[in-house]
């Protein structure tokens, strides 16, 4: 790796993982938010190329405006292993791990992910977490598909077309938006469907998740509430990160379990009798059970973000209806009384 050990000066390192896949754009988009907000602590910078053709590339040209250090690794794998192999590299204390789509919102963000730590229980700070069941939120995305199938809900014309599209490959952000009013319609209008219907679809889902089900994967998750740290963009202590790596991630499955699973990150550093916390750009720290009250991941405007990505760029970007349905998708129907029941 260009940039040995002995040309770092800071026990903390900022890692930004670059997938060349994704194009010049979010790459430039956060250097450029790199650039425009000073940081307010040092740091030593370390950019991973994830998937980059041999030699110098134009992005290769951006990220070295403000990343001296690299890694480079193949476009195998997820996030998780790329930042698991920066990591086993890296000789700093901690780390601050940020995806190809992040954008920097704050200025003085790195001080104010780092005063986290000032409380020596914490064990890892996000820029953002979540509530979110993928079980639970696959079960309400299917019943609105299984109750329009079954008459069990009304048809406006081309209501049909856009149930149809949620079953079939889109580029995820045309996805995100075709999902998101998918979810809204049902919420708006599943009081009115038929109720003898819900036990015909209890059953359906049984066997959806059951043994050899297409969706049986999802049994590994936990239902909501399920507390995580969203792996975009958090800090933590590098050989913490290193120990509670599971033996492997393979498949996209396995780093949703990473993320969010029973025995994934968060749960782990859970175990160890640590805390995990949210950092607003207001500089709080949000401990997990006022995280629905923090102003950061699809919650209202969103204006206490201390780093963007492509999903809370994507709630931005919903109409009123989807931005309610996947505000309660991820932080409940009565966010209030969820907090207090972690």
């Amino acid at each position: 790796m260009p940039g040995q050990a002995s040309t770092f000066t800071s026990d903390l390192a900022v890692v930004y993982l670059a997938r060349h896949a994704e194009g010049k754009g979010p790459v430039t988009n956060f250097i450029e938010s790199f650039e425009r907000h000073p940081p307010g602590i040092a740091h030593d910078c370390v950019v991973v190329r994830k998937g980059f053709p041999p030699g110098e590339s134009t992005l290769d040209k951006v990220l070295k405006r403000a990343f001296p250090h690299l890694i480079s690794v193949s476009d195998d794998g997820f996030d998780i292993n790329a930042y698991a192999k920066a990591a086993a590299q890296l000789p700093h204390t901690r780390v601050v791990f940020l995806n190809t789509f992040s954008e920097i919102t704050s200025d003085n963000w790195l001080r104010k992910l780092h005063s986290a730590f000032a409380d020596p229980a914490v064990g890892i700070a996000g820029a953002t977490g979540s509530y979110e069941s993928l079980l639970s939120s696959m079960k309400h995305v299917q019943k609105g598909w299984w109750l329009f199938q079954n008459e069990g809900i009304p048809k406006p014309a081309g209501l049909r077309r856009l149930f149809r599209a949620i079953r079939t490959r889109l580029p995820k952000r045309l996805a995100t938006r075709v999902v998101a009013t998918a979810i809204s319609y049902f919420a708006v209008r599943s009081s009115r469907h038929d109720r003898t219907l819900d036990d015909k679809f209890e059953a359906y889902w049984a066997n959806e998740i059951g043994p050899g089900g297409a969706l049986a994967r999802l049994n590994d998750m936990a239902p909501f509430p399920n507390p995580h740290i969203r792996t975009n963009a958090f800090m933590i202590e590098r050989q913490v990160f290193l120990d509670v790596l599971p033996e492997s991630i393979e498949t996209k499955n396995d780093s949703y379990l990473f993320e969010s699973g029973p025995d994934g990150l968060t749960q782990r550093i859970l175990q160890r009798g640590l805390k995990i916390v949210v950092v607003g750009a207001d500089g709080r720290v949000y401990g997990m059970e006022e995280w629905a009250e923090s102003g950061t991941f699809r919650l209202g405007g969103q204006r206490n973000l201390l780093v963007k990505d492509n999903q809370t760029r994507a709630f931005q970007n919903m109409n009123a209806a989807g931005q309610r349905t996947f505000t309660r998708m991820t932080w409940g129907d009565d966010q209030g009384t969820i907090s207090g029941r972690l």
